[in-house]
């Protein structure tokens, strides 16, 4: 029987995994002294830190055995980004496992169609399997990857997902949201093309059935930053017109999209005391790989390359292994050194 972690000895890992993935190491200027910022609004308007132990306290609260949770993730273009980013799926598809390894619940994930190729090869490079939504609901270490409509339709579709699923959660990782006035924008403040899935219509209905909802973004233009609206308008170049309108119950601002998801699988594989869930350097290295050669490409800057919003893969890997180390050691009770 797992031994229950002190909440004092969580809240410790959480700050230090919460410093970890809020540390700016972005390309863009429009990017710069943005993130910690945010961050600090997000604790503010929450009721305290850490966020990523707050997401994992959330997620043990919600789901189990029996139990689906739905996860989105999407950011893309026409021309540059034809089949999304390389932000995003790993998040989603590492996250993914790590619920199910440590609930047992069953995660569906959903995208823009364009980018489904991308999001199921990541997702086995995770290690969980990619089959058919019914299937996937009994199978274990197993998931189904699923379109989300960019048109009219996405209200009814988000309808009947919800009815024929019916999730313990709802969970958005680097998916674009509109504003107030319908419009969603690039992290650059530029509005997206026409056939950007329409995400929110599962957030808007998941909220009115009273359904938990958890965001995961790194600039405010995603799903779940209206909960601070106000300070993404203050510290976001083009925040005021590019911060979305969809709040989530639960928000986690990081520098990449990625990392907040990571930092959530880290805080709940020590939230269960079983860090053995976290994915490894060797695997992160192998989600990045597998998302360019499905067409996914680097956010900031368009190119085909092994990078995540303009960082070298090598730098998420890094991140990666030193979530393990904080989460690994910062579990250890009783340690006395001999001289």
């Amino acid at each position: 029987m797992t031994v229950p972690v002190p909440e004092d000895q969580l809240a410790l890992i959480g700050r230090h995994i919460d410093r970890l993935v809020t540390v700016e190491a972005r390309i863009s200027p429009t990017s710069r002294n943005v993130i910690v910022q945010l961050y600090e609004a997000a604790c503010a308007a929450q009721g305290g830190g850490p966020l990523s132990m707050r997401a994992a306290e959330q997620i043990l609260t919600h789901l189990g055995p029996g139990k689906t949770v739905l996860l989105t993730t999407g950011a893309g273009d026409p021309r540059w980004l034809p089949a999304g980013e390389t932000d995003g799926p790993p998040g989603v598809a590492a996250l993914a496992l790590a619920i199910h390894a440590a609930t047992g619940a069953a995660p569906l994930l959903f995208t823009e169609a364009p980018f489904l190729a991308n999001l199921a090869a990541t997702t086995l490079a995770v290690g969980l399997g990619v089959r058919e939504p019914e299937h996937a609901l009994t199978t274990g270490y197993t998931t189904a990857v699923l379109p989300l409509a960019h048109d009219d339709s996405a209200e009814k579709q988000a309808a009947r997902y919800l009815d024929t699923y019916k999730p313990a959660m709802v969970i958005s990782i680097e998916k674009l949201g509109p504003n107030p006035q319908g419009v969603a924008h690039t992290s650059t403040g530029t509005p997206t093309a026409g056939d950007r899935a329409r995400a929110e219509c599962l957030f808007d209905l998941a909220a009115e059935r009273g359904i938990p909802s958890l965001g995961i973004g790194d600039n405010g233009n995603e799903l779940g930053f209206g909960l601070i609206a106000e300070a993404v308008a203050k510290y976001k170049p083009n925040g005021a017109s590019l911060c979305t309108r969809v709040k989530t119950d639960v928000l986690v601002p990081a520098n990449a999209s990625n990392w907040g998801a990571y930092a959530v699988e880290a805080a709940l594989a020590a939230r269960v005391g079983k860090p053995e869930i976290m994915h490894s350097a060797d695997v992160e290295r192998r989600m990045i790989e597998a998302c360019v050669a499905a067409n996914g490409a680097d956010g900031s800057t368009g190119r085909h390359i092994l990078q995540v919003d303009g960082m070298p893969a090598e730098v998420s890997c890094a991140v990666v292994t030193m979530l393990g180390c904080i989460v690994r050691n910062g579990l250890v009770t009783g340690f006395k050194r001999a001289f």
